[in-house]
Order: C-alpha cells, then structure tokens, then sequence
C-alpha cells in the first residue's frame, strides 16, 4: 500500500463556527501519513483558540496578519507543505473518515496526476444531505467533460504537487474562479483518477462566497474567457459555445440582483437552455427578498 504523504490544505478567515469540525475529520483519517496544513488568514475571532486545543505534531498552523485574497492564501499554504500529494479541504466543509484510505492503493500509480470525488452536499438549513452528482464521473483527461459540466469541487480534489508546480500554482488573480482556472489548465493533459463515491461533505449555507458575489463572478469568468480567447487555443475553440452558455449564465443570474430591466428579458429568451430559461424568467418577476430565501 501507499506510504505517500498528503499535505492537507486548509485556508480560512474567521473560520470558528466551523473548525473544529473539519479539523477532527482530518485527524480522524484511517490514512495517517498527512500533515495539515492550517493557514489562517487574519482571523480575529476565537480559531487560533481551538487550533492550541489539539496535540498532533502533524499539524503547521501558520497565522497571516495581513488577509489577503484567497488564492494567495491558498498558494502561501502550499508553500509550507512537504507531501507529494496536496489536497484541499474548506474549513467548513469536512471528509469521512476513510476518504483518504479509500484512495490510497491509487496514490503510487504514475499514470494519475490528480484525484477528484463525488460529494454530499449538506444543506444546512434543512438540516438535510443531498449527492451531488448521480453519473459516473470519467478518468484520464477530462477537460471537454469538464466543459459540459464543471462537476469538480475543491474539498474532493488531491494533486500531485509537481503538477500545481508546473502550472505555477493557483492564479491569484481570482476570488472565485481559481480552482476552476486551475482545473481547466491541468486537465488539458493531466490524467485524473475519478471516485464516485461521496465521502466529502461540502457545507451550503447563506454565507457561501460564490452565492454573495455574483457580479464577480461573472467578471471573474469574463476574465478567464477573453484571455482563453486571446491565447487562441485549439481545445477551447472546439467547445467556445459551451463557454459562452456559462458566460451567459452567469451574467444573467448577477443581473437578476441589479438594476432589472427588458434587456435582461431579452437576455433571458436568448439562453438555449428551456428549463433555465423558464427559471429565469421567474426569477425575473420575484422580488430580490423572496429569490435570496429561496436560495439559501
């Protein structure tokens, strides 16, 4: 079996509420060659407090006094690992205790670059969990599955170390879109060993990054999308419509919360989608309040 080492990546910012919880499902791994990596960026509230509650040599908490935007953070973090593997996991999401061990006989195998799960989602207002995705995910290179349908979540993502290193790490750039862009970038050419079964729990709740910024979102997406445009690249011609459908996707749900108007009802009619399409009109008619319950 596998001897690798796995430096586990966790960044957050007043990340309390949660902590714990993710913390004591990492040291509970049946997988015991990690070291976690906690970086906390510039928290005030209690964090540090229940980090200097556990004795585990494994973990390096490092505290960043100045925040600084998440990839950044993310990309500091790596840069304090040792593990040949690198896997990320949000401080209020956490795994099942074999999520690790469940991989293992897969981690020495040269052919895979990087590792990607099936999830849970928890919804923590119904108190309820709910699959993710009900597909057999695909092995190898995956970049025009990943086109139809972005299906990775970066809780359910390991890689190979030496492959962020020759992609230069996460764009920095990026709030939202940085484990996307680095997927995207990767798995042109990078193998991936996919795992169907859901033993990550990514936590929905009402202060979900990407559900509260949905402008940058959008922007950030425009971003990626015109500098794919410029570099011109062959892989991404063949599938420029699926890009756009997401382009268009986006800056629709963003102007759902801004000014509304008969452009956007235009905008709206144009999407392909039928059952979008009928959603965003609805959409379209409710007040702002009832669309942002309806979302939590």
């Amino acid at each position: 079996m596998s001897n690798i080492k796995v430096s586990v990546i966790v960044n957050f910012h007043n990340g309390e509420k949660y902590l714990k919880k993710c913390l004591d499902s990492i040291i509970e791994q049946n997988y015991k060659n990690i070291e976690i990596i906690l970086w906390d960026n510039g928290s005030n509230d209690d964090s540090s407090k229940i980090i200097k509650t556990y004795r585990d040599d494994r973990i390096k908490y490092i505290f960043n006094k100045n925040k600084v935007a998440l990839y950044k953070a993310r990309n500091q973090a790596i840069m304090y690992s040792s593990g040949e593997l690198i896997a990320f996991l949000d401080s209020d999401d956490w795994w099942d205790e074999n999520y690790l061990s469940s991989k293992e006989s897969f981690f020495i195998k040269k052919e895979y670059d990087f590792f990607y799960s099936n999830v849970l989602f928890f919804y923590e207002k119904n108190n309820n969990f709910k699959k993710y995705k009900n597909i057999k995910f695909p092995n190898g290179i995956i970049y025009e599955a990943l086109v139809k349908d972005y299906f990775i979540i970066i809780s359910g993502l390991i890689i190979k170390k030496e492959i962020l290193e020759k992609e230069i790490y996460f764009n920095e750039n990026y709030n939202i879109i940085g484990d996307y862009d680095l997927l995207m970038r990767i798995s042109k050419y990078a193998n991936a060993k996919s795992f169907n079964d859901p033993l990550v729990y990514y936590r929905v709740h009402e202060k979900n990054f990407s559900k509260l910024n949905n402008k940058m979102y959008y922007e950030e997406y425009k971003n990626w999308y015109d500098k794919q445009c410029e570099i011109n690249d062959i892989i991404f011609n063949n599938n420029k419509k699926n890009f756009i459908n997401k382009l268009n996707k986006l800056e629709i749900t963003y102007l759902l919360y801004e000014k509304k108007s008969f452009n956007l009802v235009f905008k709206i009619l144009k999407y392909p989608n039928i059952f979008l399409k009928l959603k965003f009109l609805i959409a379209f008619f409710l007040p702002l309040k009832l669309i942002n319950y309806l979302r939590k």
